[in-house]
């Protein structure tokens, strides 16, 4: 196999989409994921990482968070599919055609295997022989569904910040460049975790203007828009992912 890709969705019913991530491996990230639970001081068999979950508390499962982050920048490309609230019975066919999008414009070596999550539904005949799909799998045993669950959290905060529906401050914290007690927003803090990790074209073309070279398209690469989005929701969208700036943070 050449590679994995991971599916789990972040629903916002008030805000009306859907964000599914689509997280990217070119190996099975099961043991990986394992290890850290198991580091953590979790059994892996029966701990699962949530992103609703309320950690505030919990400093080990707060270890667990920030260590799969730190596997999402390290092994990991994401690819995101955003579709309005009300269409959630397409969103298992519109992944499979993002994902079809995100192999041909990162040219991805086929053949690839894609885990869903439980209740994503999609159909068969959507794919072909080299991409095979696995719905209704069971997050404790396939975990690379915890990461993709990470990131459609994370994603999906970032686009409700570009809708003006996030108000919420968080302390700026270690090693993040600003004093640690230093109050930032939320949504700024959750481009700075993933900004590196969607898939991209790349900065290969020189520039003088600084901005320019620190900036990427992620779409097509790590972007797809279903056609049930209106104008609106497709406009913000591009406005918070269509490119990504990737420049100091500080």
């Amino acid at each position: 196999m050449e590679g994995y890709f991971y599916i789990d969705e972040s629903i916002h019913d008030k805000a009306g989409f859907i964000i599914a991530a689509c997280v990217y491996s070119k190996t099975d990230l099961n043991e990986d994921i394992a290890k850290i639970i198991q580091d953590c001081g979790f059994d892996s068999k029966d701990f699962e990482f949530k992103s609703r979950t309320n950690y505030t508390k919990e400093p080990s499962q707060v270890k667990v968070r920030e260590s799969l982050k730190s596997l999402l920048s390290a092994k990991c490309k994401i690819g995101i599919v955003i579709i309005p609230r009300d269409k959630r019975n397409e969103l298992g066919n519109e992944c499979i055609k993002g994902i079809k999008q995100f192999v041909s414009s990162n040219k991805i070596n086929l053949p690839v295997s894609i885990y869903f999550d439980e209740g994503i539904k999609g159909n068969l005949d959507n794919t072909n022989s080299e991409i095979e799909l696995f719905f209704n799998q069971d997050s404790k045993l396939m975990r690379g569904i915890q990461l993709a669950d990470l990131a459609a959290h994370i994603s999906s905060i970032q686009l409700k910040d570009v809708m003006g529906l996030i108000s919420k401050k968080v302390k700026a914290g270690e090693n993040s460049g600003y004093d640690p007690d230093m109050e930032i927003e939320l949504g700024f803090e959750m481009w700075a975790t993933l900004r590196y990790s969607y898939f991209n074209k790349g900065t290969t073309e020189y520039s003088e203007d600084s901005i320019e070279l620190a900036t990427i398209d992620v779409e097509p690469y790590g972007l797809y828009i279903s056609e049930f989005c209106n104008d609106e929701l497709a406009r913000m969208s591009r406005d918070r992912f269509a490119t990504m700036y990737l420049g100091c943070i500080h």
